[in-house]
């Protein structure tokens, strides 16, 4: 069987496992990969579940930010209604569509009247940058020290958490697939203490920060898109 995988709290690197092998593969790449058929199951980007590809199905299994999270901002050298380039990190695309309302609705930023642009990193060339995962929780802004709370204020305007991403399946192992998922689950939350103080120690992220962000993420979905 063949998965895609991706870290605890960082969405890059996403890895399909493939023969054995982890293969380094853009998320916006994933749907290509699936249509071709090598992948069984895999995370998929929630903005993109209305085009997923024929013969798959959601699982009710993902990754949701609540309104406590703490990886997911906009970072500006500027107040946010200010700005007039925004960039975001290669792979984040997705992310942008689900905040462009938000935005709107709790800081008043029109993206419509914003130049986006992507980056393989952070770039000072920016008026702001949305920053997502290790970067954020170990707090690398970079020049930047105007901060907003991304998952704070999607929950805040929408009244419910930050869907990122969904298991995704073949349907004919959604059963299986299903209870693996469900098991790797329950695993993780049993050992979570021990492995929150590995990713602290190897990621260099602050263990009393990654432990307050890990209490709020939401790992059922029920396979709805945002």
């Amino acid at each position: 069987m063949t998965f895609g995988e991706i870290r605890e709290f960082d969405f890059s690197p996403f890895y399909v496992r493939l023969r054995g092998r982890r293969v380094p593969l853009p998320l916006s790449a994933v749907r290509t990969v699936m249509m071709s058929g090598r992948i069984d199951a895999t995370p998929y980007p929630c903005t993109l579940l209305r085009a997923l590809p024929e013969g798959y199905v959601p699982l009710p299994y993902g990754v949701s930010l609540g309104g406590e999270a703490l990886d997911l901002v906009l970072v500006s050298s500027r107040p946010i209604v200010e700005i007039r380039t925004l960039g975001i990190v290669k792979g984040y695309e997705n992310v942008l569509h689900s905040l462009e309302g938000v935005l709107t609705a709790k800081f008043g930023l029109n993206l419509s009247e914003v130049r986006i642009e992507v980056f393989s990193t952070i770039s000072p060339d920016v008026d702001a940058h949305i920053l997502y995962g290790d970067t954020v929780l170990r707090g690398d802004y970079g020049p930047f020290t105007h901060t907003y709370n991304l998952a704070a204020a999607y929950s805040e305007v929408k009244g419910k958490p930050l869907s990122l991403a969904v298991w995704v399946v073949r349907e004919e192992l959604a059963e299986e697939v299903e209870t693996r998922v469900g098991n790797s689950l329950a695993w993780w939350l049993l050992h979570r203490e021990e492995m929150l103080l590995r990713y602290s120690e190897e990621r260099k992220v602050p263990l009393d920060v990654l432990k307050r962000h890990a209490k709020a993420l939401i790992f059922r979905t029920d396979g709805l898109p945002p």
